[in-house]
């Protein structure tokens, strides 16, 4: 195996990688949007008693709009846009505090949303030179 069959095989691993992010992203973007919209309306899943801070319809149209910057994301991320990966690792951070808001009330899923958060993070810094 000679080095240009390695750097291939390199190449080939870092654009899966990429796309492996953008599809998480978009699913990120979906969980989010699923709460949000349960959030608005009224889903007997949220207890407004439980919030560490605000009100559930605040809640609502802060998840459903962080979605929808997600999916938007989501779509840079698949197009190599140098754009969607900056975006994408604000709204990850960003994410990560907003659901560490859920943590006493949902631990699991908030976990679950801050692991991929993070995952997500991971993929998008490490392999920042396929980005245009």
């Amino acid at each position: 195996m000679n080095q240009s069959d390695t750097e291939a095989s390199s190449r080939g691993t870092a654009q899966g990688w990429i796309t492996f992010v953008a599809v998480l992203f978009g699913v990120l973007g979906a969980f989010n949007l699923i709460d949000g919209l349960a959030a608005l309306a009224g889903d007997k899943h949220f207890d407004e008693t439980q919030l560490f801070t605000g009100n559930l319809t605040a809640w609502g149209i802060l998840l459903v709009g962080t979605a929808a910057l997600q999916l938007l994301t989501s779509v840079l991320i698949f197009k190599r846009n140098a754009n969607g990966q900056a975006l994408g690792i604000i709204l990850c951070v960003f994410n990560v505090l907003t659901h560490m808001a859920f943590v006493s009330v949902y631990p699991v899923w908030s976990l679950l949303i801050i692991a991929i958060d993070l995952m997500i993070i991971y993929g998008l810094c490490i392999h920042d030179r396929y980005f245009k």
